[in-house]
């Protein structure tokens, strides 16, 4: 199974905080994949779900609140996708505790399909909403873009 890099092309939602905690998700899928190669390392497993579970924590926290001060209009439909990622974590956790087997597996499948459904398609609809909002991440190659204003 191969890993995911960021791309910018891809995954910049154009907002610097955004785009900085989501590259915390493409390390732990990093972490993930390199304790996928020494699965006799229990502990390696539970550090990761702990590193996830905080991420989930700060960043959908932090990405729903700049949502609803901006009154994003697809706001629920990212409280409704956040809510199935948190449910998921939950459960992987869970499967930990019962030693399901096939577990680092199934999370690195996860988390791809999340990189590839939620930011690359989800995440990546708000970026042009909170930039016309005063909302930005500097871009040094693009003169156009303007340095983070709130």
């Amino acid at each position: 199974m191969s890993g995911i890099i960021w791309n910018k092309m891809k995954h910049d939602v154009k907002v610097k905080l955004l785009n900085e905690q989501h590259r915390k998700l493409f390390d732990i899928l990093k972490e993930l994949y390199n304790a996928m190669e020494d699965k006799s390392n229990k502990s390696a497993l539970r550090v990761i779900l702990n590193d996830l579970s905080l991420y989930i924590k700060q960043h959908l926290e932090a990405e729903e609140a700049l949502l609803q001060k901006y009154a994003y209009p697809d706001l629920e439909e990212q409280r409704e996708q956040h809510k199935l990622f948190i449910k998921k974590i939950e459960d992987f956790k869970n499967d930990f505790e019962n030693n399901k087997f096939m577990l680092y597996f199934e999370m690195a499948i996860f988390l791809k399909n999340w990189i590839a459904n939620h930011i690359e398609e989800i995440d990546k609809k708000y970026a042009d909403f909170l930039n016309a909002k005063g909302i930005y991440q500097q871009h040094t190659e693009l003169p156009f873009c303007r340095l983070v204003i709130k």
